[in-house]
């Protein structure tokens, strides 16, 4: 299976970019990634993809340390379940433990590492970033044991795999430590009685429900990409009735006859994503009991409920009014 990134996050790497003074989209168009997929959580983009988009980034800016800024667009939701299991955390390190179970999550090629020596504890990125990614991963950290913690929450130190740059004045006063380069690691290393002090925030239940919507998430990486991202366009435009292969193929800024051949490659076809698509849905709604048929009709791209009842029964073999009765 493809490494896979988790969306979301994209659009905070969008407002940083723009905050460059430069147009996000000379960045994202390229690399055939849509605005509107940022905001779709349940699909993924590939890990080779985002990478290529920081290496356009920093070639447009001239710098990697930019990114240091990238704190200033961090919300929870950018991590989806995970944000708001870490702020819900009720110590750093039990913080910094849902992190590295749960990083798949947000990138399935990498992951993190928490170690303890001495009195000392070192969370790690198990991969080494282009310098400007690297800058934004380690900022992003830092910020987010600032909001759990304290505003000024200072680490004991900061390392780096990569050369120091020529301008590191910015690292220094971001931190508020010391900070080393060329170290072969990106780190941030706290004392551990920092890392172990009860947090006015915690709330364990909203952790662990926030852990079981993970662990689900988790167990459906397994998707193919490529069909995730067509079944979340598919949903997303189902009630306007536009929704074709040429108009997937648009939003996924790929030809038709370029889509038509990954999905063979997969063993399907878009007309049968399609039918799955609408077919999972209906039995949802049916089964929900939330919605009329008529609502139903409507939401799945029928312009008559007639024409729903009768694909619904050759999906399930029973009417819908059946189904919704038992």
């Amino acid at each position: 299976m493809e490494n896979t990134f988790y969306p979301p996050i994209l659009e905070l790497f969008w407002k940083l970019f723009a905050a460059q003074g430069i147009n996000p989209e000379k960045i994202f168009k390229p690399n055939c990634i849509n605005i509107k997929e940022l905001k779709i959580s349940d699909s993924r983009i590939k890990t080779s993809t985002v990478d290529q988009l920081w290496k356009d980034a920093e070639e447009l800016i001239g710098n990697g340390y930019f990114a240091l800024d990238s704190y200033k667009y961090w919300h929870p939701g950018c991590l989806g379940a995970l944000g708001y299991a870490w702020l819900s955390s009720s110590t750093l390190r039990e913080g910094f433990q849902r992190l590295v179970r749960y990083f798949k999550v947000l990138n399935s090629e990498a992951g993190m590492k928490i170690e303890e020596i001495n009195d000392e504890v070192i969370i790690s990125y198990e991969k080494q970033y282009s310098v400007g990614r690297s800058a934004s991963a380690l900022s992003l950290l830092m910020h987010m044991c600032r909001i759990n913690y304290q505003e000024h929450l200072a680490p004991k130190k900061v390392t780096l795999w990569h050369p120091e740059p020529e301008d590191i004045s910015k690292y220094y006063a971001y931190f508020q430590c010391p900070v080393e380069f060329n170290t072969g690691v990106d780190s941030v290393i706290f004392p551990v009685n920092i890392v172990d002090k009860e947090l006015s925030g915690g709330n364990e239940q909203l952790a662990k429900l926030n852990d079981q919507v993970l662990i689900k998430y988790l167990n459906t990486l397994t998707q193919d990409n490529l069909i995730v991202r067509i079944k979340s366009i598919i949903v997303r435009e189902l009630p306007s009735g536009n929704v074709s292969n040429n108009r997937v193929a648009e939003e996924l800024y790929t030809s038709t006859r370029s889509l038509q051949r990954k999905l063979k490659v997969l063993g399907t076809t878009f007309k049968k994503v399609y039918e799955e698509c609408r077919k999972d849905l209906a039995e949802q709604y049916v089964a929900d009991g939330k919605m009329s048929l008529t609502e139903i009709s409507f939401i799945l791209g029928f312009t008559e409920i007639s024409s729903f009842s009768r694909s619904y029964k050759r999906w399930t073999g029973h009417s819908p009014n059946a189904d919704r009765q038992m």
